[in-house]
């Protein structure tokens, strides 16, 4: 492995990683199939108990970077790795997930042909155990992000798979101490700051691992994500109040349903009531 210094590659693939040593390797072996050579992946082990840094140190790529930190929860290992980030744009990379071929190429080629645009989302397929599993398509309509994201425009966001140019992100970093929501409060807020420009290809760049236990089946924890959301983005400047009372019926509608779906109906009613006070 390479020390960190003066090299800039063109993209920076950030991916944080805890107890992830039975699916990194997919990770790793996505990434060293890309057509475009010109990367660093910044791999940081959150803590781990198992042989997730072992797995790393055996890649023997002075591209890969692993960084070793106790357990401080997703956000504070995506910010190690944004402090050390080089490359011209920067990417995420889940360690349970996969880049399919042509990923990093279609995207900086976009980029660099469309300099105005400041983030760029892309396709997204669903791998998992079931069969009904649907592709994301992104919205392809080029634009502000802000005043879309804001309201929780599907079109504009899956998850922290944009690819983004490096001078966008500044010292901006990840809450941490949240476990759910963070990277939504991110790119929000940096969206805001930046005014960043959006645009979005067809092409799919991300192979998403869907999963019995992963984040998203905690509803306890994605209602106290939504809370801290809401907390932090019904402050911000560019809110309209039209925006606010939108945004607060939309979170408070997403989580009725979620409970509802749960056989859960005087917890839906209690979430909605919550969301619509914030």
């Amino acid at each position: 492995m390479r020390e960190l210094g003066e090299y800039v590659p063109t993209v920076s693939i950030v991916t944080p990683a805890y107890n992830a040593e039975h699916v990194i390797g997919e990770a790793a072996a996505s990434i060293a199939a890309q057509d475009l050579e010109d990367w660093e992946w910044i791999v940081v082990d959150d803590g781990s108990s198992d042989g997730t840094a072992d797995r790393i140190k055996a890649i023997h790529d002075d591209r890969v970077t692993l960084i070793r930190q106790e357990n401080r929860g997703v956000s504070a290992a995506r910010n190690a790795a944004l402090d050390v980030v080089r490359g011209n744009y920067v990417t995420f990379l889940d360690a349970d997930d996969r880049l399919p071929q042509g990923s990093l190429s279609r995207r900086v080629a976009f980029l660099e042909e469309h300099p105005d645009v400041d983030i760029l989302n892309g396709g997204i397929e669903r791998v998992g155990q079931t069969r009904d599993l649907k592709r994301y398509r992104p919205s392809t309509d080029a634009g502000p992000l802000f005043p879309r994201i804001a309201q929780l425009d599907e079109g504009v966001f899956f998850g922290p798979f944009y690819m983004m140019r490096r001078s966008v992100i500044g010292d901006h970093r990840f809450p941490e101490g949240v476990t759910h929501c963070e990277d939504l409060i991110f790119f929000t807020e940096l969206a805001h700051e930046r005014d960043l420009t959006y645009a979005g290809i067809e092409d799919i760049v991300y192979e998403y691992r869907v999963s019995p236990g992963s984040a998203m089946s905690d509803l306890d924890g994605i209602e106290a994500g939504y809370l801290e959301y809401l907390r932090r983005v019904l402050l911000l400047e560019r809110m309209t109040p039209a925006m606010r009372s939108d945004l607060r019926r939309r979170i408070a509608s997403i989580m009725a349903k979620s409970w509802l779906r749960r056989g859960r109906p005087a917890r839906a009613l209690a979430a909605a009531a919550q969301m619509l006070r914030a």
